[in-house]
């Protein structure tokens, strides 16, 4: 082969590898598409329909208890920091 078929090849061989990145491009976005689609139609949930003063017991009983889980949070951490607390104080006194 002279100069110009090496460069024809060559053209070729780029040309088929374009086309190739285009196809798994192409396949990859359809895959992208059917999980996206799947996902959406498997996310739709059927609630029943709330009356306005239904679902505002709905959130005040959700308000209480996430108020309570506040406080018995803030109860564990406010007993173990008191009891850091003490254990150090101890520590203090005992090694003067």
């Amino acid at each position: 082969m002279d100069g110009w078929g090496a460069l024809t090849m060559l053209i070729k061989r780029q040309e088929a590898t374009k086309w190739r990145k285009a196809e798994l491009r192409h396949q990859l976005q359809k895959r992208k598409e059917a999980l996206i689609h799947k996902r959406t139609d498997q996310n739709e949930f059927n609630f029943p329909e709330l009356s306005n003063s239904e679902m505002r017991k709905v959130k005040d009983q959700i308000r209480r208890d996430f108020k309570k889980e506040r406080i018995k949070h803030i109860i564990y951490l406010s007993t173990v920091l008191l009891i850091f607390i003490s254990f150090f104080v101890i520590y203090l006194f005992i090694t003067d």
